[in-house]
């Protein structure tokens, strides 16, 4: 005890570390038993942290072929202990991974999306700095495209103003539009955007890309519906980038 707070000293360490992997043990015995009697009832969790807008027709395709396989999606902070408590994580870097239990399915360019009147919209390509004195429309803090172009700002020499936050690519269009301000934009995820009346720029320095990756439960049993759909889910991005 530490005042009215308790905390754990070094035995409690190593008693946790154990009943973690204990309770993990009986939760698997629970998930296989209950996958190897029920065939008709399996369920997938997913943590998607990227490449929404290519979700939903993914997810048709997917139910064309595995109709009785339910998928439950979780959009939230990205943590590594929430991730973990999901079969699958959908989720972007800025640089390729991989692993036993992760795979990149595909890059992307990042683009600057401007306002037609920008006296920048005609250009083929601008250096980031260019924009150092722009203002930004970004993602909330915490969303993975957000920390990715954060960091390229960084690497560029600047610190980037955010005269708003939306989640909404239809809303940023629109504010874009209106001179409120500039924003990075995907060069695939977010290619379903209207983008009449904008212009968007490639960035030659630095080159910004974003990697899409896939992961699975790295310890634990991973039903055979998330095998299933891991699977799919990798040759629909195979055939999604020779597209």
């Amino acid at each position: 005890r530490t005042g009215r707070n308790v905390f754990l000293n070094p035995h409690g360490e190593i008693v946790l570390r154990h009943t973690k992997r204990i309770l993990q043990e009986l939760m698997d015995i629970e998930r296989e038993l209950a996958d190897y009697s029920d065939q008709t009832h399996q369920l997938v969790t997913l943590s998607l942290y990227a490449a929404s807008k290519l979700f939903p027709q993914m997810v048709t395709t997917f139910k064309q072929k595995y109709p009785s396989i339910r998928l439950k999606v979780i959009q939230e902070s990205l943590s590594s202990e929430a991730s973990e408590e999901c079969d699958l994580t959908l989720s972007s870097s800025i640089y390729p991974l991989s692993s036993p239990n992760t795979i990149t399915l595909f890059s992307e360019d990042i683009l600057l999306a401007l306002p037609e009147s920008s006296p920048l919209a005609s250009r083929p390509f601008v250096d980031l700095i260019e924009v150092s004195h722009e203002k930004f429309i970004c993602l909330h803090k915490g969303k993975s495209l957000r920390q990715i172009t954060d960091t390229y700002c960084q690497i560029a020499g600047f610190e980037p103003s955010i005269v708003l936050e939306s989640d909404s690519p239809e809303i940023v269009r629109e504010l874009i539009h209106a001179g409120i301000g500039i924003a990075f934009i995907p060069s695939i995820t977010w290619r379903g955007m209207e983008t009449q009346n904008l212009a968007l720029i490639p960035i030659h320095f630095p080159q910004c890309k974003r990697y899409i990756q896939l992961s699975w439960r790295s310890e634990g049993y991973l039903p055979s519906s998330a095998v299933i759909f891991r699977d799919f889910m990798k040759e629909y991005f195979r055939d999604f980038r020779k597209s």
